[in-house]
């Protein structure tokens, strides 16, 4: 069975604090503290993401990569075979971005012959350069991006999605997928997102689990969830691994494809997301169709 990570973060801040800080975040330490002492929800995502900052236009273009080679090596030791790899909006200021994210694909595969990634950009709604952002997509699409990640403000309340709708139908028509993180600690924005042709994948969607309207309307488009059940636990999506809603979503006839979110913050790895997975009770032939359903919702 192929292990297939949908839903991967560069974790760019954190990667570069590795590298860059003299006294780097230990990240076991911090999960354990910021679980202990954080609640539950948006204030414990922050907290957990609180690192220093590191302007991304001053970092040299080969230290971007090697950022990029490490994330993918990641993956790949941790046992996936595939990985789609999410790209700080930033990356447009290095030119030909894309042509470093392939240099460190390529640089991967040399230890893994059979790893593979694609890369998706994420990108900032609010951002006052969005409008020739996605002029861009076209040319980001033939040098290989294979789709975008909308992010959004407010996170955990109901959001203005005209704006999201515009960049999601530009990604389209350049021929690239949209995903978007939504619903991890309530139901907001899902209903909304299922209702844009262009959104395929929706990140989390824990939320969807307390409105059956919800659940029904995410079967019948066929939007695939990307469930990240560490990164649920740790940021308080849900009390505890036997209370993800993963089992309810595939009794719901919700496409479903697994995903670590921020593996090393998390301190997990795809194999660690599939056996969580089959601890739900999940069995080898669910599995299976887990992996296949990734091949087939690849952007």
């Amino acid at each position: 069975m192929d292990l297939i990570d949908l839903h991967q973060n560069t974790e760019w801040p954190a990667r570069l604090d590795q590298v860059l800080s003299s006294s780097p975040v230990d990240w076991a330490e911090r999960r354990a503290s910021v679980q202990s002492a954080v609640p539950p929800g948006l204030a414990r995502l922050q907290r957990m993401s609180a690192v220093p900052r590191f302007d991304l236009d001053a970092v040299d273009p080969v230290v971007y990569e090697g950022i990029l080679k490490e994330a993918l090596l990641a993956a790949a030791h941790g046992g996936a075979v595939y990985t789609e790899l999410r790209l700080p909006q930033e990356s447009v200021v290095h030119p030909q971005f894309m042509e470093r994210f392939e240099a460190a694909r390529a640089s991967v595969t040399e230890t893994y012959p059979d790893f593979d990634a694609g890369a998706i950009l994420s990108m900032n709604l609010w951002d006052p350069m969005l409008r020739e952002l996605c002029d861009a997509f076209g040319d980001a699409a033939a040098a290989g991006l294979s789709g975008i990640e909308i992010i959004y403000v407010p996170y955990a309340a109901e959001a203005d999605w005209a704006r999201g709708r515009v960049v999601a139908e530009a990604a389209g028509a350049a021929g690239m997928g949209v995903t978007v993180p939504a619903g991890a600690f309530n139901a907001s924005n899902l209903a909304s997102l299922a209702e844009i042709e262009q959104i395929g994948r929706i990140g989390h969607a824990v939320g969807a689990a307390s409105d059956p309207g919800i659940m029904r309307l995410l079967a019948e488009r066929g939007v695939t969830v990307e469930v990240c059940l560490t990164s649920a636990v740790v940021l308080g999506m849900v009390p505890s691994l036997e209370a993800h809603p993963l089992p309810r979503f595939l009794d719901a006839g919700i496409p479903v494809v697994l995903g670590t979110d921020s593996p090393m913050r998390m301190g997990t790895d795809i194999a660690g997301e599939y056996a969580k997975a089959a601890s739900l009770g999940l069995s080898r032939a669910d599995l299976e169709a887990v992996s296949s359903r990734a091949k087939a919702a690849a952007l």
